[in-house]
């Protein structure tokens, strides 16, 4: 480990999986076992299929941490990485450690939603149109109570008169009304006689009513 006297690299992580396009980087931990000592870091590609291939070479590290970076990956960056560090001293190698390799994965980018929004989002969204459809299916029904509220205050009074003329004679049997013209029709006759009545010898006669 780190806090032995001897150089140290670590394993690292067993893959690494990203989209086509992005930019990759691998890490290559390391710690050397003397002060004096430069540390030369290259990165290797293992190939698949034949453990008795020998790892090809891939590219130098300059980078501080002997990171390997990959930017805009492709299909082709698909495989097994690992670094190599060596220890040189007055340009001779001392020693030197590898990791143990890590595994790259590339795979299509995940297609984004045509409207990409969290969770909070969404759910306020969700709210809003309950509330829009309660609102669209209460305020109509609202007003048309209102609206009829004011047309019977408005016309109720004049309404219910005419309503209440026309149930005056909405129980009246037609045929009782015979009996009052036959009695109109008696006592037409009896004002007449009356009326052509004459007091004494004088010429007074009696109104008709």
């Amino acid at each position: 480990g780190p806090g032995c006297q001897a150089l140290w690299v670590d394993g690292g992580p067993p893959s690494v999986t990203v989209s086509l396009g992005e930019t990759v980087r691998l890490q290559c931990l390391h710690n050397s076992s003397r002060q004096d000592s430069s540390l030369n870091v290259t990165w290797w590609r293992v190939l698949q299929g034949n453990a008795t291939w020998p790892d090809i070479f891939w590219s130098y590290s300059k980078v501080p941490h002997g990171e390997l970076i990959i930017s805009t990956v492709n299909k082709s960056h698909t495989g097994m990485y690992r670094c190599k560090v060596e220890e040189i001293f007055n340009h001779t190698v001392l020693n030197f450690q590898q990791s143990c390799g890590t595994y790259l994965r590339v795979r299509e980018p995940v297609s984004r939603p045509f409207l990409d929004m969290g969770e909070g989002t969404k759910n306020n969204i969700i709210t809003a149109e309950g509330i829009i459809l309660l609102f669209c299916a209460v305020v109509p029904g609202t007003l048309l109570l209102f609206r009829k509220r004011w047309q019977n205050l408005k016309f109720g009074v004049d309404v219910q008169d005419d309503y209440e003329d026309e149930n005056l004679y909405e129980g009246l049997n037609l045929d009782d009304c015979s009996m009052y013209e036959d009695i109109s029709r008696g006592l037409q006759g009896t004002y007449q006689d009356v009326g052509s009545l004459h007091i004494g010898d004088g010429d007074v006669q009696l109104e008709k009513p």
